[in-house]
């Protein structure tokens, strides 16, 4: 068991008056178009990440004018402090909690920065003490969310803000950190780059020391001017990146059809999922997906019915609209 979501409490959030339900392992909420359902997962969304204009985002009917804030409260706390790396931030909120087994968090529009936490000692709320606001959410399960109108370049594209540029950067640096080939690499690229012996060095000495000529002509000043091959980091390597798939057609995964793309693209989130829960110690995951079945055949959305249920059957949590 891990911590999970046990409640959520929504108030004068976009077109949410109020909110509030209990959640379990796997969740689905059902409704009609333009009743709300995605604003429940992007007031999720705004809980942990706090971004966004107050005034588009706070509830614009009756009673417009009182607080908005998203309160979470979190199940086995104590299970979920284990997985906490920063010892520090793990002791804070023991300190807090004692030996509770639940965690109230909320993020309110007079406090939008920071996220407050509830202390069952004094009854009232604190602010959260792990100091910034995003390093708490290396306290809390990790938040994951599928927006229908998102693409699979979204998610496959190599960047350290996505699924697959953290599981190429993260893992496999790893890998080549340990791989000979690779350190000889390294080490040839700093014979011939970075040594002074090398043609390549010496030729960089010859044409800075011909710009900073120019440069003292207007500058007197500048005593100096170098320049540097920095050794290639490996998500250099990666920048051309690419995902093909090979479904009895060869071609690039862009290339193929909604359905398949969307298919792909929470493949990799769970993949993603699979490994960023090794690097953190167990630490469990909260999938929120639009739409799920969009673009998808009835027996692809059993198919991933039954993927979803077997992610939330041991340490995840998954909520689809």
């Amino acid at each position: 068991v891990q911590m999970r979501i046990k409640t959520i409490v929504i108030e004068n959030f976009k077109s949410i008056r109020r909110a509030a339900f209990d959640a379990d392992a796997f969740n689905i909420l059902v409704g009609q178009n333009n009743h709300g359902k995605t604003n429940v997962f992007e007031a999720i969304r705004w809980f942990y990440t706090g971004k966004g204009d107050i005034g588009e985002l706070r509830h614009s009917g009756e009673g417009s004018s009182d607080d908005m804030f998203v309160e979470i409260e979190f199940s086995d706390v104590q299970q979920g402090l284990e997985q906490i790396s920063n010892a520090d931030n793990q002791t804070k909120l023991r300190n807090i909690l004692l030996e509770q087994d639940v965690m109230r968090i909320r993020r309110s529009a007079a406090c939008s920065k920071d996220r407050e936490i509830y202390n069952p000692q004094k009854k009232d709320w604190q602010k959260h003490p792990t100091g910034a606001d995003s390093t708490f959410n290396n306290c809390i399960p990790r938040f994951e969310f599928v927006e229908a109108t998102k693409h699979l370049k979204d998610v496959s594209a190599f960047k350290t803000s996505t699924p697959i540029g953290q599981m190429l950067g993260g893992v496999l640096t790893q890998v080549l950190e340990k791989d000979q080939t690779y350190r000889q690499f390294r080490d040839k690229f700093e014979e011939l780059f970075a040594s002074e012996d090398s043609k390549i060095r010496k030729t960089l000495n010859e044409l800075s020391q011909q710009v900073q000529k120019h440069i003292e002509k207007q500058f007197p000043d500048c005593s100096e001017v170098s320049f540097s091959v920095d050794e290639p980091s490996f998500d250099d390597l990666l920048k051309s990146f690419s995902v093909r798939v090979n479904d009895g057609v060869d071609t690039a995964a862009e290339d193929k059809g909604d359905g398949m793309q969307r298919a792909i693209m929470l493949a990799i989130i769970k993949t993603h999922a699979d490994q960023r829960r090794e690097d953190s110690l167990g630490r469990s995951f909260i999938f929120f997906i639009d739409e799920a079945e969009l673009h998808l055949h009835p027996s692809a959305q059993r198919q991933l019915k039954d993927a979803l249920l077997e992610l939330s059957s041991t340490v995840d949590q998954v909520f689809i609209n």
